[in-house]
């Protein structure tokens, strides 16, 4: 006769057993999906989505040869001065899309493939109101060198004002900048054209007495890139194998597709600036 006091331990303990195998088999899972921290910066909520899902599009098209994954997409701004020492550590963040390619050898990997091409570099004018009308008479660099631009201290940007000897200020955060223009500290604050209606929109009171000067942009060549730390080889290779096969069928696409087209360019002043490190596209 089965003694049914052994029986029930006998029970027990083949619950547990099984309930260490479930816990065992759910970590096993939770390891295998890699989590990466993709670092957006600064960027306006319209180029910095575009690029998350570029990323994003990229590490799922690889996901059959490696694996699941998680991808969390940072905008932490009081990391701007020290990203690249944090991007080539790789705890705190893994990747970032940059237009810079000087970086320190051996620490990060700049993959070449431009995920923001193209309209990148057309600028809309955010002006005051008051000022509209003084703005629709500029049509030369020579013109505006007359007035001063606003741009964010971290921004590569400004590189790109000073080396047309155009004046410019800096400031840590794009509020500062709408503060700055609506005070008359700057005359002018050249933005994206797919990020200006978002940042805008963003800062309502600011943006009230703003207006975005009609029919002229300002342009320079400017493309952005995903570098990864070094420290992650095989994201290095995930993200070029999926990159690359995104750029061959063309499903990249690039900001500000929507909001310019040819036939508005055609019907535009269009103020050119020469960038200094000629960042063009490298696909």
């Amino acid at each position: 006769m089965i003694n049914p006091i052994k029986l029930i331990r006998v029970a027990i303990a083949g619950l547990a057993m099984l309930s260490l195998l479930a816990s065992a088999g759910m970590a096993t899972d939770d390891a295998q999906v890699q989590e990466y921290v993709l670092w957006v910066g600064a960027n306006a909520p319209g180029r910095a989505d575009h690029e998350a899902n570029i990323i994003r599009q990229a590490l799922q098209r690889t996901a059959d040869d490696y694996g699941p994954f998680k991808l969390i997409v940072s905008s932490e701004t009081s990391i701007s001065k020290h990203w690249r020492q944090l991007l080539a550590q790789g705890e705190r963040m893994q990747i970032a899309p940059t237009s810079l390619m000087d970086f320190p050898p051996g620490e990060i990997t700049l993959i070449p493939v431009p995920i923001a091409g193209g309209k990148l570099g057309y600028r809309n004018l955010i002006v005051s109101k008051q000022r509209l009308a003084e703005f629709r008479k500029v049509k030369s660099a020579a013109h505006l060198s007359h007035y001063t631009a606003g741009q964010g201290s971290s921004w590569f940007d400004t590189w790109v004002y000073e080396a047309n000897n155009l004046p410019i200020i800096g400031a840590p955060e794009l509020s500062d900048l709408l503060i700055m223009l609506a005070q008359g500290k700057i005359d002018y604050l050249p933005l994206s054209v797919d990020e200006t209606p978002d940042i805008l929109a963003a800062h309502p009171k600011l943006a009230r007495d703003l207006v975005v000067v009609p029919d002229l942009f300002i342009y320079y060549p400017l493309s952005s890139f995903p570098v990864v730390s070094n420290r992650h080889p095989e994201l290095i290779e995930r993200l070029r194998i999926g990159l690359e096969a995104m750029h061959a069928d063309g499903s990249i696409g690039e900001t500000g597709r929507d909001a310019i087209s040819q036939e508005t360019l055609a019907n535009c002043s269009v103020i050119a600036l020469e960038n200094p490190s000629r960042l063009l596209p490298l696909l």
